[in-house]
């Protein structure tokens, strides 16, 4: 896919690493610096968040006006029934553009500018429609996930380790199927608390949560950037095999940037 979803992505986390590590460096002697330490932590873990929410509304519109273009550029393919039910903004593909290929990514982009992608569920429902069976998010792909050499216990409740070493099939697949659980409680955690940060300073009752240790942040940094990553990966593959079946030729699909 065209990379640039990807490298925001980067740019907005090194961001994110940089306030918590201004944070982490800031005194506490007072109860007022103690609060200026816990705000930028929050700030820092919001960020993460907006960093991942703005790469999949940007790999999303990357992937629709591709196949858009493709579509546009090689009216033979049959694309599915359901693409054809998207409903793009008229004015945006209406307007005049020196790239034709750019109309189809403005329209996309306005599509999704009211969006957000800030749980699981969304990810799901956007991208498993372009993936072939047994390559969906998330389930298909615990297994190479939790043998990834970055996988970490507080994702899948267990480590790479622990999981390689796992020799019985049904052991194995009692453990993905707690690792699913697992993982998504993890991301509403985080999710969560990002909406708590934006929607009520952090106060979800009278107080607001505690947030004191800049290494929590760090590990929610760290998480993030393990999921865009993996998923950045397999839309990548997946999206090529998507323009492949529907009849997009070579020449279509290396236009479309896969």
């Amino acid at each position: 896919m065209p990379a640039t979803a990807l490298q925001h992505f980067k740019d907005d986390i090194k961001r994110a690493k940089a306030i918590r590590t201004h944070a982490d460096s800031l005194p506490t002697q007072t109860i007022l610096e103690k609060q200026l330490r816990s705000d930028l932590l929050r700030s820092a873990w919001m960020f993460a968040v907006g960093a991942l929410d703005a790469y999949f509304c940007d790999a999303y519109t990357d992937i629709i006006a591709a196949t858009a273009s493709s579509k546009s550029r090689q009216p033979s393919i049959t694309l599915p029934e359901w693409f054809y039910e998207i409903k793009f903004p008229l004015r945006a593909i209406l307007e005049e553009y020196d790239n034709q290929n750019w109309r189809w990514r403005m329209a996309a982009r306005k599509m999704m500018e009211r969006e957000n992608v800030t749980s699981l569920s969304a990810i799901q429902s956007l991208f498993n429609k372009f993936f072939r069976d047994k390559q969906k998010f998330f389930q298909d792909l615990l297994d190479v996930w939790m043998s990834d050499q970055d996988a970490k216990i507080r994702l899948f409740g267990i480590s790479r380790t622990d999981y390689l070493a796992m020799n019985d099939p049904t052991d194995k697949r009692s453990a993905r199927d707690a690792a699913k659980a697992q993982f998504k409680e993890r991301f509403q955690v985080i999710f969560q608390r990002r909406h708590d940060c934006i929607h009520n300073c952090d106060r979800p009752r009278v107080s607001p949560q505690p947030l004191e240790r800049g290494g929590t942040v760090l590990k929610v940094i760290q998480d993030i950037e393990f999921l865009v990553t993996r998923c950045d990966e397999h839309i990548n593959a997946e999206f090529r095999e998507f323009l492949v079946r529907f009849g997009c030729s070579p020449a279509t699909i290396t236009i479309a940037g896969y």
